[in-house]
């Protein structure tokens, strides 16, 4: 979801119309596939309590429905809840692997690409997205700066900006620190030193 002025607080939950079973988007009007400049991605927060083998295989089963799918059916076949799948649908969007026509939900080109990859150039196309956007693009900010930073320390600069995933600061670092090391465990984007509880780049 992309910020402006008017809204500084954005969900990380995609916004679905459960009538309709049709994603909400910015650009939704003009049905094309979901792309976004680097000034505006920087402003978009990736979700949490998402895993990256999970937006993978939601890729892959899209990558095989060239039709598209619609929300029932495609949860079913991930046997995830709709909380869960409108989460790994924003990140879809987020990343620009999923464009969205007629409540239907299809593999855009950035998708397709990643499907036809193997693991490795897999993980470097989603560390490259994911760089854009927080809390990935102010830790390696930070981590560019310094030898090492904790999760906290991007979850109180977020949250000073209103970038926030939950209301109380205490959640919000929690989820702050799982998404890093999550993704960033997966995709090699920071190292993760899980003694001390702190990031890095990597060499």
């Amino acid at each position: 979801m992309i910020l402006n002025s008017e809204n500084r607080i954005p969900s990380f939950y995609g916004k679905i119309d459960f009538e309709g079973m049709e994603l909400q988007t910015q650009k939704s009007a003009e049905n094309r596939e979901t792309e976004f400049l680097e000034g505006d991605v920087r402003k978009l927060l990736f979700p949490a309590n998402i895993e990256p083998t999970q937006l993978i295989e939601m890729m892959k089963v899209l990558g095989k429905q060239g039709s598209g799918m619609e929300l029932p059916e495609l949860e079913r076949d991930l046997q995830i809840g709709m909380d869960e799948l409108a989460c790994l649908i924003n990140a879809s969007q987020i990343l620009g692997f999923t464009k969205i026509h007629d409540g239907r939900i299809y593999a855009g080109e950035r998708g397709n690409r990643l499907n036809d990859l193997p693991e490795a150039e897999k993980k470097q196309l989603i560390k490259e997205r994911l760089s854009l956007v927080e809390p990935f693009c102010s830790s390696l900010d930070m981590a560019r700066i310094r030898k090492y930073l904790l999760s906290e320390e991007v979850s109180n600069l977020l949250y000073k900006k209103d970038l926030k995933w939950a209301d109380d600061e205490e959640q919000n670092q929690l989820l702050v620190h799982d998404i890093l090391v999550e993704w960033s465990i997966f995709t090699g984007l920071l190292r993760y030193d899980g003694k001390n509880d702190r990031f890095s780049l990597p060499p």
